[in-house]
C-alpha cells in the first residue's frame, strides 16, 4: 500500500468545497455540446455523502487529508451524477433535486449522451491516481459494473410483487452500496491504510449505503415533495418494488393484484398509506438501523480520534436523514 502522508495535504474541515469546486471545474471543461447540459447540472448541488465519506476515510491524526482525495472525492460526486442522469431517463423522472431533471430539460438522447460523457470525465480523473496504485485499477470499473447490475435487476423486476427480500437487497447492494464502499475503501486507500483495514472500511460504507436506500424507500412513503425535492410515491407508481411495500405484501398478499398494475396518483397515496398501516416502513427502518450499527461498530474497531468522529456524525446524518 502505498503511503499518502508525503503527498500534498489540506485541513478536513473545509475540505469538501474545494472538492465542489474540482466538480464544477470538471463542469466546465466539457466540449461545446455539452457546455448547456453541464452548466445547468452544476446549478444544483447533492448531499455530498460520498464524497464527506472519501475524504474522512482519508484523513489523518491530524485531521487533513491528501490532496489526492479531493480529486478522488470529486470523480465519485460526478460518477454519482452520471448515474442520476441515466437513472431520470430509465425512471421517466421529470424533476431531480427541486428542479427539472436534465432529460425533462434537454431531452432523453442528450442525457444519456452527457451521463456516458460523465463516465468518461470519472475515468480521465482518476487515471493520474490509478496510476499509483495498479493493483487497484479496476476499483472504479469494478463498481461501475455493480452498479449497472443493481440497476438492470430493478428494471427486470419491475412490478415484480414476488420479490423477496433477498432478492432487494441484492439489488440496492449493487444499485446504491457500491459507492458507498467505493468512496471508503477508496479514502482508506489513499490514506495509506493496510489492506484489510481498507476492505473492512469498505464493508462499512457498504453497511452505510444500504442503510442510505433503505431510509430513501420509506422517505418516498413518508415525506412530502417539497422536503424530499423529488416526486413522492414515485416508485410505488411506476411499478419499483422497494422493502416497504415487500414487508407489506407479506402481510397483505392481496395488494398484489392491485401493486402488479400502473397505479393512478390515487391508487398509490391508498397503496402508500396501507404500507405505512401495515407496518412495512417501519420494518425497513429497523433494517436500516441495523446496518448502521454494523458500520458503527467496524468504524469504532477499525479508526480513531477525529477520523472516528467524522465517519460516526456522518454515520448518524445518514440514520436520522429526512430528505
Amino acid at each position: 500500500m502505498v503511503n499518502a502522508q508525503n503527498s500534498p495535504r489540506l485541513p478536513l474541515e473545509g475540505s469538501l468545497e474545494a472538492v465542489r469546486e474540482t466538480l464544477r471545474a470538471a463542469l466546465r471543461d466539457v466540449p461545446p455540446p455539452l457546455l448547456d447540459m453541464t452548466a445547468y447540472l452544476s446549478e444544483t448541488e447533492g448531499k455530498n455523502l460520498r464524497a464527506l465519506l472519501l475524504l474522512a476515510s482519508a484523513s489523518d491524526d491530524e485531521g487533513t487529508v491528501p490532496r489526492e482525495a479531493v480529486t478522488a472525492a470529486a470523480a465519485i460526486e460526478l460518477l454519482h451524477l452520471a448515474t442520476l442522469v441515466h437513472d431520470d431517463v430509465v425512471d421517466d423522472a421529470d424533476v431531480r433535486r427541486g428542479a427539472p431533471s436534465l432529460k425533462s430539460r434537454f431531452g432523453n438522447k442528450a442525457a444519456v449522451v452527457c451521463g456516458d460523457y460523465l463516465f468518461c470525465k470519472c475515468f480521465s480523473m482518476v487515471a493520474d491516481i490509478a496510476r499509483r496504485f495498479e493493483d487497484q485499477y479496476q476499483l472504479v470499473a469494478r463498481a461501475v459494473t455493480k452498479i449497472c447490475l443493481g440497476e438492470l435487476r430493478e428494471i427486470q423486476h419491475n412490478r415484480d410483487t414476488g420479490l423477496t427480500v433477498r432478492q432487494y437487497l441484492k439489488i440496492i447492494a449493487g444499485k446504491t452500496s457500491a459507492m458507498f464502499a467505493l468512496a471508503m475503501y477508496t479514502g482508506a486507500m489513499l490514506r495509506g491504510d493496510e489492506p484489510l483495514r481498507v476492505r473492512r472500511l469498505a464493508r462499512a460504507g457498504h453497511y452505510i449505503g444500504m442503510a442510505f436506500q433503505l431510509i430513501d424507500d420509506c422517505l418516498d412513503y413518508e415525506t412530502d415533495g417539497a422536503t424530499l425535492r423529488k416526486p413522492v410515491q414515485n416508485d410505488l407508481a411506476e411499478g419499483v418494488v422497494t422493502l416497504p411495500l415487500i414487508l407489506a405484501l407479506a402481510e397483505k398478499p392481496e395488494l398484489r393484484d392491485v401493486v402488479g398494475r400502473g397505479l393512478s396518483p390515487k391508487e398509490a397515496a391508498d397503496i402508500a398509506a396501507q404500507v405505512i398501516a401495515l407496518g412495512g416502513v417501519q420494518r425497513t427502518k429497523d433494517v436500516a438501523s441495523r446496518y448502521c450499527d454494523k458500520a458503527a461498530r467496524l468504524i469504532e474497531r477499525e479508526t480513531a480520534g477525529a477520523r472516528r468522529e467524522w465517519l460516526l456524525r456522518l454515520l448518524e446524518k445518514t440514520r436520522v436523514r429526512v430528505y
